[in-house]
């Protein structure tokens, strides 16, 4: 009798082991933990913002004075951003026809959506995050001012995802940068390709990006940290993309939509 009821107890050991060993997995898998996000420091300066021969919204030139700050390295990846859709109950966005894939970037964000995530994670962390300005974002684009029409000058693409010949494989689309293989047809790895002059990654290409900025039109003024518009209909995104064709791959190039579209990623800066 001794014996069957001591069996009986490290039986029910055992079970309660197991459960708690699966409990203790489950909260690994679903472990909420932000990761400390890597920045890269930007001195600041003045560089030529726009372009007088790209689109109408690219003009004029001007002067914009810049001051130092701190940008992400990296784009928020979808392991990122799950964890704070757990944390906060909230859901996914639409998932991209290639899946979702931990180490690619976020895409289908929308600005409030980023906004949000941003928001919670100064209050786990007690930061002071937040989204680039659309200046700040083509001074970094520019390696810190420089002149070319593209970020790597004025000639092809060196190792940027844009639209290229991987994409045109799946896309048939023709309006390609012709005989560049990225080797992605959509989004890539964070950090797959080799960094701009400031150590930046994806800065260009992989995917569109918010940036803090009410979209606003250009002048001839020189401005310092300028911050877009008090108030508009659209927001800024900046940076090309997987789909970007030559004309979007542009340093100057912008593009503005409501801050409720539901398509762009984003990246982190901060004050210095």
């Amino acid at each position: 009798m001794h014996k069957y009821y001591k069996l009986k107890s490290i039986g029910i050991i055992v079970i309660i082991s197991v459960i708690l060993t699966g409990f203790s997995s489950n909260i690994k898998l679903l472990d909420t933990t932000p990761k400390v996000p890597e920045m890269v420091e930007i001195r600041g300066g003045t560089f030529t913002m726009g372009q007088n021969d790209g689109e109408g919204d690219e003009k004029p030139e001007h002067l914009v004075e810049i001051s130092d700050f701190y940008i992400a390295k990296y784009e928020i990846t979808v392991a990122e951003y799950k964890a704070f859709c757990i944390a906060t109950k909230r859901e996914m966005p639409k998932k991209p026809e290639w899946g979702w894939i931990d180490n690619h970037p976020i895409i289908n964000t929308s600005w409030n959506d980023a906004t949000a995530y941003i928001k919670w994670l100064n209050k786990e962390m007690n930061e002071t995050y937040r989204l680039p300005t659309e200046a700040e974002f083509e001074y970094v684009i520019r390696n810190g001012g420089e002149k070319g029409v593209f970020p790597w000058g004025n000639g092809n693409p060196t190792n940027e995802n844009l639209a290229d010949e991987a994409f045109k494989s799946k896309t048939s689309r023709t309006n390609i940068w012709e005989g560049h293989n990225d080797g992605f047809a959509y989004t890539a790895p964070v950090g797959s390709y080799e960094p701009n002059k400031l150590g930046v990654y994806d800065i260009n290409g992989n995917i569109w990006e918010w940036c803090s900025d009410w979209y606003d039109a250009y002048t001839s003024k020189k401005s310092s940290n300028p911050k877009g518009a008090k108030i508009s209909k659209n927001k800024v995104g900046r940076g090309g993309s997987y789909n970007a064709d030559p004309w979007h791959s542009r340093s100057a190039s912008r593009a503005f939509v409501e801050p409720t579209f539901k398509r762009p990623g984003f990246r982190l800066a901060k004050d210095k």
